[in-house]
Protein backbone atom coordinates (compact mmCIF):
# COMPACT_ATOMS: atom_id res chain seq x y z
CA UNK A 1 0.00 0.00 0.00
CA UNK A 2 1.65 3.39 -0.70
CA UNK A 3 1.97 6.50 1.54
CA UNK A 4 -0.62 8.17 -0.26
CA UNK A 5 -3.51 5.64 -0.34
CA UNK A 6 -2.20 4.56 3.85
CA UNK A 7 -2.67 8.82 4.51
CA UNK A 8 -5.77 9.15 2.46
CA UNK A 9 -7.33 6.00 4.02
CA UNK A 10 -5.80 7.93 8.27
CA UNK A 11 -7.69 11.40 6.76
CA UNK A 12 -10.98 9.63 5.92
CA UNK A 13 -10.77 7.79 9.51
CA UNK A 14 -10.40 10.77 11.40
CA UNK A 15 -13.09 12.22 9.83
CA UNK A 16 -15.26 9.71 10.67
CA UNK A 17 -14.10 9.51 13.89
CA UNK A 18 -14.60 13.14 14.63
CA UNK A 19 -17.93 13.41 12.70
CA UNK A 20 -18.84 10.37 15.16
CA UNK A 21 -17.81 12.69 18.19
CA UNK A 22 -19.65 15.76 17.50
CA UNK A 23 -22.74 13.43 16.67
CA UNK A 24 -21.97 12.38 20.25
CA UNK A 25 -22.14 15.94 21.74
CA UNK A 26 -24.69 17.41 19.55
CA UNK A 27 -27.05 14.39 21.31
CA UNK A 28 -26.27 14.66 24.66
CA UNK A 29 -26.77 18.59 24.89
CA UNK A 30 -29.94 17.66 22.96
CA UNK A 31 -30.91 15.01 25.70
CA UNK A 32 -29.98 17.61 28.43
CA UNK A 33 -32.08 19.74 27.29
CA UNK A 34 -35.11 17.39 26.79
CA UNK A 35 -34.40 16.18 30.72
CA UNK A 36 -34.96 19.94 31.93
CA UNK A 37 -38.23 20.16 29.91
CA UNK A 38 -39.61 17.01 30.68
CA UNK A 39 -38.47 17.43 34.61
CA UNK A 40 -40.80 20.73 34.28
CA UNK A 41 -43.32 19.46 32.99
CA UNK A 42 -43.78 16.50 34.85
CA UNK A 43 -43.76 18.68 37.81
CA UNK A 44 -46.65 21.00 35.93
CA UNK A 45 -48.24 17.96 35.62
CA UNK A 46 -47.88 17.18 39.50
CA UNK A 47 -48.96 20.61 40.61
CA UNK A 48 -51.71 20.69 38.92
CA UNK A 49 -54.73 21.24 41.23
CA UNK A 50 -58.07 19.97 40.70
CA UNK A 51 -61.19 22.10 41.42
CA UNK A 52 -64.52 21.71 42.08
CA UNK A 53 -66.35 24.04 40.50
CA UNK A 54 -69.60 23.09 42.31
CA UNK A 55 -68.17 23.22 45.45
CA UNK A 56 -69.93 26.45 46.75
CA UNK A 57 -73.32 25.95 45.28
CA UNK A 58 -76.21 27.45 46.93
CA UNK A 59 -80.16 27.11 46.70
CA UNK A 60 -80.77 30.62 44.56
CA UNK A 61 -84.11 30.33 45.99
CA UNK A 62 -83.26 30.23 49.67
CA UNK A 63 -85.08 33.64 51.49
CA UNK A 64 -87.29 34.53 48.35
CA UNK A 65 -90.12 37.11 50.34
CA UNK A 66 -93.82 36.03 50.05
CA UNK A 67 -95.45 39.29 48.60
CA UNK A 68 -98.86 37.43 50.03
CA UNK A 69 -97.75 37.55 53.80
CA UNK A 70 -99.32 40.77 54.74
CA UNK A 71 -102.48 40.56 52.13
CA UNK A 72 -105.50 42.22 54.62
CA UNK A 73 -109.00 41.73 54.07
CA UNK A 74 -110.87 44.61 52.60
CA UNK A 75 -113.80 45.30 55.06
CA UNK A 76 -115.82 48.35 53.01
CA UNK A 77 -117.39 45.86 50.97
CA UNK A 78 -118.89 44.46 54.09
CA UNK A 79 -119.53 47.72 55.60
CA UNK A 80 -121.62 48.48 52.51
CA UNK A 81 -123.54 45.91 53.09
CA UNK A 82 -123.72 46.55 56.54
CA UNK A 83 -124.64 50.47 56.32
CA UNK A 84 -127.40 49.36 53.11
CA UNK A 85 -129.08 47.33 55.52
CA UNK A 86 -128.93 49.87 58.02
CA UNK A 87 -130.56 52.35 55.28
CA UNK A 88 -132.92 49.79 54.57
CA UNK A 89 -134.21 49.56 57.77
CA UNK A 90 -134.13 53.34 58.73
CA UNK A 91 -136.45 54.07 55.28
CA UNK A 92 -139.03 51.66 56.67
CA UNK A 93 -139.18 53.52 59.85
CA UNK A 94 -138.74 56.72 57.98
CA UNK A 95 -142.01 55.53 55.87
CA UNK A 96 -143.73 53.93 58.71
CA UNK A 97 -143.72 57.48 60.26
CA UNK A 98 -144.98 59.46 57.13
CA UNK A 99 -147.93 57.00 57.22
CA UNK A 100 -148.42 58.43 60.88
CA UNK A 101 -148.37 61.51 59.73
CA UNK A 102 -145.10 62.94 58.78
CA UNK A 103 -144.44 65.43 56.20
CA UNK A 104 -144.39 63.49 53.05
CA UNK A 105 -142.27 65.74 50.97
CA UNK A 106 -139.73 65.31 53.95
CA UNK A 107 -139.76 61.48 54.40
CA UNK A 108 -139.15 61.78 50.05
CA UNK A 109 -135.81 63.95 50.35
CA UNK A 110 -134.92 61.85 53.08
CA UNK A 111 -135.21 59.02 51.17
CA UNK A 112 -133.33 60.43 48.17
CA UNK A 113 -130.53 61.26 50.61
CA UNK A 114 -129.99 57.99 52.07
CA UNK A 115 -130.26 56.22 48.34
CA UNK A 116 -127.45 59.04 47.21
CA UNK A 117 -125.42 58.04 49.92
CA UNK A 118 -125.76 54.10 49.47
CA UNK A 119 -124.90 54.92 45.62
CA UNK A 120 -121.40 56.85 46.67
CA UNK A 121 -120.69 53.95 49.23
CA UNK A 122 -121.12 51.14 46.52
CA UNK A 123 -119.01 52.83 44.01
CA UNK A 124 -116.39 53.42 46.92
CA UNK A 125 -116.76 49.35 47.77
CA UNK A 126 -116.23 48.57 43.87
CA UNK A 127 -113.20 51.25 43.59
CA UNK A 128 -111.70 49.18 46.62
CA UNK A 129 -112.44 45.53 45.04
CA UNK A 130 -110.61 47.11 41.74
CA UNK A 131 -107.28 48.29 44.17
CA UNK A 132 -107.27 44.92 45.82
CA UNK A 133 -107.06 43.14 42.51
CA UNK A 134 -104.72 45.50 41.07
CA UNK A 135 -102.94 45.07 44.19
CA UNK A 136 -103.12 40.96 43.97
CA UNK A 137 -101.96 41.01 40.33
CA UNK A 138 -98.80 43.54 40.88
CA UNK A 139 -97.94 40.99 44.10
CA UNK A 140 -98.04 37.96 41.64
CA UNK A 141 -96.51 39.67 38.97
CA UNK A 142 -93.20 40.76 41.64
CA UNK A 143 -93.16 37.01 42.44
CA UNK A 144 -93.23 35.48 38.85
CA UNK A 145 -90.09 38.40 38.23
CA UNK A 146 -88.49 37.02 41.24
CA UNK A 147 -88.40 33.41 40.39
CA UNK A 148 -87.66 34.11 36.59
CA UNK A 149 -84.68 36.12 38.43
CA UNK A 150 -83.73 33.53 40.77
CA UNK A 151 -84.06 30.95 37.83
CA UNK A 152 -82.07 33.01 35.69
CA UNK A 153 -79.41 33.82 38.22
CA UNK A 154 -79.25 29.76 39.14
CA UNK A 155 -78.62 28.74 35.20
CA UNK A 156 -76.11 31.49 34.53
CA UNK A 157 -74.13 30.48 37.40
CA UNK A 158 -74.40 26.81 36.22
CA UNK A 159 -73.56 27.78 33.03
CA UNK A 160 -70.16 29.72 34.42
CA UNK A 161 -69.35 26.45 36.74
CA UNK A 162 -69.85 24.58 33.85
CA UNK A 163 -67.48 26.73 31.58
CA UNK A 164 -64.52 26.32 34.14
CA UNK A 165 -65.03 22.43 34.65
CA UNK A 166 -64.62 22.05 30.99
CA UNK A 167 -61.75 24.58 31.08
CA UNK A 168 -60.26 22.90 33.44
CA UNK A 169 -60.48 19.52 31.81
CA UNK A 170 -58.83 20.86 28.92
CA UNK A 171 -55.77 22.57 30.53
CA UNK A 172 -55.46 18.91 32.04
CA UNK A 173 -55.60 17.23 28.53
CA UNK A 174 -53.56 19.86 27.37
CA UNK A 175 -50.81 18.99 30.36
CA UNK A 176 -51.11 15.30 30.14
CA UNK A 177 -50.67 15.91 25.98
CA UNK A 178 -47.41 18.30 26.68
CA UNK A 179 -46.21 15.44 28.92
CA UNK A 180 -46.56 12.67 26.16
CA UNK A 181 -44.58 15.30 23.81
CA UNK A 182 -41.66 16.16 26.46
CA UNK A 183 -41.20 12.29 26.81
CA UNK A 184 -41.08 11.64 22.90
CA UNK A 185 -38.72 14.12 22.95
CA UNK A 186 -36.92 12.78 25.54
CA UNK A 187 -37.15 9.30 23.58
CA UNK A 188 -35.79 10.88 20.54
CA UNK A 189 -32.97 12.31 22.29
CA UNK A 190 -31.99 9.11 23.91
CA UNK A 191 -32.30 7.56 20.72
CA UNK A 192 -30.03 10.09 19.04
CA UNK A 193 -27.36 9.30 21.85
CA UNK A 194 -27.32 5.79 21.51
CA UNK A 195 -27.39 5.68 17.34
CA UNK A 196 -24.17 8.18 18.08
CA UNK A 197 -22.47 5.26 20.47
CA UNK A 198 -23.22 2.59 17.82
CA UNK A 199 -21.69 5.45 15.21
CA UNK A 200 -18.57 5.54 17.43
CA UNK A 201 -18.06 2.08 18.16
CA UNK A 202 -18.67 1.80 14.08
CA UNK A 203 -16.06 4.26 13.92
CA UNK A 204 -13.84 2.55 16.12
CA UNK A 205 -14.37 -0.45 14.27
CA UNK A 206 -13.48 1.38 11.37
CA UNK A 207 -10.20 2.56 12.33
CA UNK A 208 -9.32 -0.74 13.73
CA UNK A 209 -10.41 -2.88 10.46
CA UNK A 210 -8.22 -0.13 8.85
CA UNK A 211 -5.22 -0.60 10.97
CA UNK A 212 -5.57 -4.24 10.92
CA UNK A 213 -5.54 -3.66 6.99
CA UNK A 214 -2.38 -1.76 6.70
CA UNK A 215 -0.71 -3.96 9.22
CA UNK A 216 -1.84 -7.04 6.77
CA UNK A 217 -0.89 -5.53 3.81
CA UNK A 218 2.56 -4.64 5.09
CA UNK A 219 3.29 -8.22 6.20
CA UNK A 220 2.36 -9.71 2.45
CA UNK A 221 4.58 -6.94 1.18
CA UNK A 222 7.32 -7.78 3.59
CA UNK A 223 6.77 -11.38 2.85
CA UNK A 224 6.40 -11.09 -0.73
CA UNK A 225 9.78 -9.80 -0.78
CA UNK A 226 11.54 -12.07 1.51
CA UNK A 227 9.38 -15.11 -0.50
CA UNK A 228 12.44 -17.94 -0.89
CA UNK A 229 15.30 -16.16 0.80
CA UNK A 230 15.26 -18.48 3.82
CA UNK A 231 14.85 -15.74 6.45
CA UNK A 232 12.54 -12.67 7.64
CA UNK A 233 16.22 -11.19 8.43
CA UNK A 234 17.61 -11.44 5.24
CA UNK A 235 16.32 -8.82 2.16
CA UNK A 236 16.76 -8.20 -1.06
CA UNK A 237 19.38 -4.87 -1.18
CA UNK A 238 21.05 -4.51 -3.91
CA UNK A 239 21.42 -1.33 -5.37
CA UNK A 240 20.58 -2.71 -8.63
CA UNK A 241 16.81 -3.44 -7.57
CA UNK A 242 15.67 0.02 -6.18
CA UNK A 243 15.31 3.24 -7.59
CA UNK A 244 14.16 7.12 -6.21
CA UNK A 245 17.39 6.48 -3.40
CA UNK A 246 17.92 9.07 -0.80
CA UNK A 247 20.10 8.96 1.88
CA UNK A 248 18.33 9.94 5.31
CA UNK A 249 20.83 9.13 8.10
CA UNK A 250 23.11 7.32 9.75
CA UNK A 251 23.14 4.46 12.05
CA UNK A 252 25.27 4.81 15.53
CA UNK A 253 27.85 2.68 13.70
CA UNK A 254 28.08 5.31 11.15
CA UNK A 255 26.13 2.50 8.16
CA UNK A 256 24.32 4.74 5.47
CA UNK A 257 20.57 4.58 5.87
CA UNK A 258 18.35 4.89 2.30
CA UNK A 259 14.83 5.31 1.54
CA UNK A 260 14.17 4.01 -1.52
CA UNK A 261 11.18 1.97 -3.50
CA UNK A 262 12.06 -1.20 -5.43
CA UNK A 263 12.02 -1.87 -9.15
CA UNK A 264 9.78 -4.92 -9.23
CA UNK A 265 6.54 -4.90 -6.90
CA UNK A 266 7.05 -8.41 -6.56
CA UNK A 267 9.54 -7.14 -3.25
CA UNK A 268 6.77 -4.84 -2.24
CA UNK A 269 5.00 -1.92 -3.02
CA UNK A 270 5.97 1.95 -1.37
CA UNK A 271 8.60 3.58 0.22
CA UNK A 272 11.27 1.71 2.60
CA UNK A 273 14.30 2.06 4.41
CA UNK A 274 17.21 0.42 4.74
CA UNK A 275 21.05 0.48 3.17
CA UNK A 276 22.81 -0.74 0.49
CA UNK A 277 24.15 -4.12 -0.06
CA UNK A 278 27.74 -2.45 -1.49
CA UNK A 279 28.19 0.21 1.48
CA UNK A 280 27.87 -3.04 4.58
CA UNK A 281 30.34 -5.09 5.93
CA UNK A 282 30.11 -8.15 3.56
CA UNK A 283 29.82 -10.74 6.59
CA UNK A 284 26.22 -9.58 6.30
CA UNK A 285 26.04 -9.81 2.42
CA UNK A 286 24.57 -12.18 0.50
CA UNK A 287 23.46 -13.57 -2.54
CA UNK A 288 20.08 -14.91 -4.23
CA UNK A 289 19.21 -15.24 -7.78
CA UNK A 290 22.37 -13.06 -8.66
CA UNK A 291 21.58 -10.56 -6.18
CA UNK A 292 22.58 -9.25 -3.09
CA UNK A 293 20.52 -9.97 -0.21
CA UNK A 294 21.61 -8.13 4.02
CA UNK A 295 20.96 -9.80 7.03
CA UNK A 296 19.79 -7.35 9.05
CA UNK A 297 19.96 -8.71 11.96
CA UNK A 298 23.78 -8.30 11.95
CA UNK A 299 23.38 -4.63 11.47
CA UNK A 300 22.11 -1.73 13.36
CA UNK A 301 19.84 -0.76 11.23
CA UNK A 302 16.10 -1.51 11.04
CA UNK A 303 14.47 -1.99 7.72
CA UNK A 304 10.94 -0.91 7.49
CA UNK A 305 8.42 0.87 5.45
CA UNK A 306 8.03 4.64 5.86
Amino acid sequence: MGRKSKNAQNALSEKMFQATEEQLKRYNEEQGVQRELLEEQKDKYRQFEFKNPYADMKNQFAGMENFYEDMQVDMRAANFQKEQGQQQRANIMQTLRGAAGSSGVAGLAQAMANQGQLQTQQIAAGISQQERQNNLMSRQGAMTLQQMERQGAGQADMTERGGAAMVQSAEMGRQSTLLGIEYGGMAGANAGVQSAYANQMAGFGAQASMLNSQVGAAATMVSGGLQGLGSATTLPSDRKLKKNINKIGESPSGLNIYSFEYKDSKYGGGLFQGVMSDEIPQEAVGTRDGYDTVDYSMLDVEFKQI
